[in-house]
């Protein structure tokens, strides 16, 4: 059972573009304030915070529009949401499954690691 469908396309590339603007505006906002905190700006440049927001803001823009013009991004973004529409998902039941026998094993792998150190602490105890 596929979650997506294929008459979805557009909808979520379109989302899909969005999401990525946000981040590169953010990951700038980011990086210039921690830049600003080094370089002490905050405290030369009046209304630093406004200054970065809005570089960050405007590289969000420039980059949803260069990708959403791009013809090759929209092509390579079209072939992986019709490769993502063949992905068939597991159930509910069979994740829960799989996970808590993933746990129960890295429970056991744990506890076998913890009694092997502590023998070999233990005889090099006794060595030394």
């Amino acid at each position: 059972m596929s979650v997506l469908k294929a008459e979805d396309n557009k909808k979520w590339l379109n989302t899909l573009i969005v999401l990525l603007s946000i981040l590169v505006g953010y990951v700038v906002i980011v990086g210039a304030g921690a830049l600003g905190s080094v370089l002490d700006l905050e405290a030369r440049m009046p209304n630093f915070t406004l200054i970065t927001q809005g570089f960050g803001f405007l590289f969000g823009v420039i980059t949803f529009l260069v990708v959403w013009k791009n013809a090759k991004a929209q092509q390579y973004l079209d072939e992986v949401y019709g490769e993502l529409i063949k992905v068939v998902w597991p159930s509910k039941d069979s994740t829960v499954k799989l996970t808590v026998g993933i746990m129960v094993g890295v429970v056991v792998v744990s506890g076998i690691l913890v009694l092997v150190d502590y023998i070999f602490s233990k005889l090099l105890n006794m060595i030394y």
